[in-house]
């Protein structure tokens, strides 16, 4: 295997790492000696993950968090994913395709390199192999999902003969996925060693729930859905049952510990994240959460140690559909009665009612002052029901307080990504047994759970007697609770809504409440580009040129 320091740096700096180990390079003729050898190559396996292309930017916020309640707020300049104006010839696509095809290519030589070499010297008790086999899955899963048929590739491309090979059907890699996942999981040590960059016999539980409610998807077929929520329901209850994970009390802690580069070894609620260290100084990682996605701070001055947010390009903001899950969807008479109040912790935190960005009208300095998204004479953060869906999204916010530190203007952050949390274990259970015929008051209560920790009031079990009640009871929370986390646009598709939703944009551009502001011009553009073809990537045109036996996906 071969893989360049910068790539194995992440995996071995930073607070949160499970390495802390120079960066070396092993050629594909050495054969692994140690078992410090063995973490180097496992750290090539893992290092496509915190690579820009994949989690750091390309993957994880331009292809996947395009969905209702996420939308670029810049105007539409040239063909990308964001814009949904895109086509086959597409860098940003073309880079996440091969940057996850690299990570398993890397699994593939390493898991192969230890069956050669002395693996009861290498790697006793055979946690390294197994985390390789779970990331060659879990990478192929990631595929799947995004891309429907994808060629299947389980052993290392010794040839250039090699490279040709046919797509496999999407439920079969689904299936081939969960079968090498659910291998793994006793061959990891219970516990959270390691967590969260590493992972765990959770971690492994927890993707195993999630891939099986894609599977019980709309998109996906031949396969018995009834089963597909039951094993869903099964996989997610063990995360559960292993009482090693809470919900930390305060949400936003949750997001703060990310900023900072810390974990928290008290209540284990992030369960696996995309490990990003550095600061584009000795040595970093090509993570841009929070300067892509994140709290909007443009400052032209140099003068960057009087900044209280680092730059951010702040290129995304919630929707006005993630407003009204907030503030009209599921609420109770007493909180309705509050009119001009809002209960849930969770909006203020990934909607803020400021940014950085400035407004010298007001006398706000970009970059030095919170500046309310309201500009009249009432500017004050007093006035949160301001800027319904035109609040940047937040949720990874690059001030100074939490970040811990005052940089000039760099692209890449050390600021981390959720893969798995424990709320959406916990949501995916309660959406599982309810789709398999399960006890509705069971899912409410494990929605509650998370309700409670936002602040919320809930409604009581009555109104939300039925499955269809339940269903969508689940569906908003997990809006939410789980925007800009990459997953809601995949929870659209394999519910069969993906497009539909999309669509409205086009309607909600007419609301009172943001026809006036340019915003809704461009969230709009998703409304009108949106087609069937979206609910899949297309492959690469540089990948049709190489592999010959693939086959480009239908309407592209």
């Amino acid at each position: 295997m071969v893989f360049t320091a910068a790539a194995a740096t992440g995996m071995m700096l930073g607070s949160c790492s499970f390495l802390d180990l120079e960066p070396k390079i092993i050629a594909p003729e050495t054969f692994y000696e140690s078992p410090s050898d063995v973490l180097y190559g496992l750290a090539g396996v893992y290092g496509t993950i915190n690579n820009e292309a994949f989690y750091g930017n390309f993957y994880s916020i331009m292809m996947s968090n395009i969905d209702d309640l996420c939308y670029s707020n810049r105007d539409v300049s040239g063909a990308e994913p964001r814009f949904l104006n895109y086509g086959t010839t597409d860098t940003y696509v073309y880079r996440a395709w091969t940057a996850i095809y690299t990570g398993i290519k890397n699994a593939n030589e390493f898991m192969e390199a230890l069956d050669s070499g002395d693996t009861a010297k290498l790697d006793p008790d055979g946690r390294c192999y197994t985390e390789a086999r779970f990331l060659r899955a879990y990478y192929h899963f990631i595929l799947a999902q995004a891309w429907g048929d994808v060629p299947l590739r389980d052993a290392a491309t010794k040839s250039p003969n090699n490279v040709q090979l046919a797509a496999t059907p999407q439920s079969q890699v689904l299936q081939w996925c969960v079968n090498e996942m659910e291998a793994c999981v006793e061959a990891l040590p219970e516990g959270m060693d390691g967590a969260p960059s590493r992972v765990t016999r959770s971690a492994v539980q927890g993707i195993l729930a999630r891939v099986y409610l894609f599977m019980a998807g709309e998109t996906v077929t031949g396969v018995d859905k009834s089963l597909m929520f039951q094993r869903a329901a099964y996989w997610a209850h063990e995360v559960i049952d292993s009482g090693l994970h809470q919900l930390n009390p305060d949400y936003s802690q949750v997001f703060i510990n990310m900023i900072a580069d810390r974990y928290d070894h008290t209540y284990y609620e992030s369960i696996w994240e995309a490990d990003f260290v550095g600061n584009r100084q000795e040595y970093h990682t090509n993570g841009r959460i929070g300067d892509v996605i994140g709290m909007q701070n443009t400052a032209n001055t140099t003068n960057f140690s009087e900044w209280n947010c680092n730059y951010s390009y702040g290129f995304y903001n919630g929707s006005l559909k993630l407003w009204d899950l907030y503030w009209t969807e599921d609420r109770t008479d007493d909180e309705n009665a509050l009119q001009n109040r809002i209960t849930d912790t969770r909006q203020e935190w990934n909607m803020a009612p400021y940014n950085y960005s400035g407004n010298l009208n007001y006398g706000y300095t970009a970059g030095l002052d919170r500046t309310p998204f309201i500009f009249d004479s009432r500017s004050s953060l007093e006035y949160p029901t301001a800027a319904a869906g035109q609040r940047n999204a937040s949720k990874w916010r690059r001030e100074v307080i939490y970040e811990g530190h005052q940089t000039a203007k760099n692209l890449y952050t050390q600021i981390n990504y959720p893969i798995l949390r424990y709320s959406d274990v916990l949501l995916m259970y309660a959406e599982a047994i309810t789709e398999s015929g399960g006890d509705l008051n069971e899912a409410y209560d494990y929605v509650k759970q998370v309700r409670d920790r936002a602040g919320i009031l809930t409604r009581d079990k009555s109104e939300y007697s039925s499955q269809e009640s339940m269903r969508q009871f689940i569906r908003n929370e997990r809006g939410r609770e789980l925007c800009f986390e990459s997953l809601r646009k995949y929870d659209l598709i394999r519910w069969g809504i993906f497009v539909r939703e999309m669509r409205l944009y086009s309607q909600w551009i007419s609301d009172s409440r943001w026809s006036t502001n340019a915003m809704a011009t461009r969230a709009g553009v998703l409304g009108t580009n949106v087609q069937e073809k979206h609910i899949y990537q297309p492959i690469p045109a540089t990948e049709l040129g190489v592999n010959k036996l693939l086959k480009q996906n239908p309407m592209w």
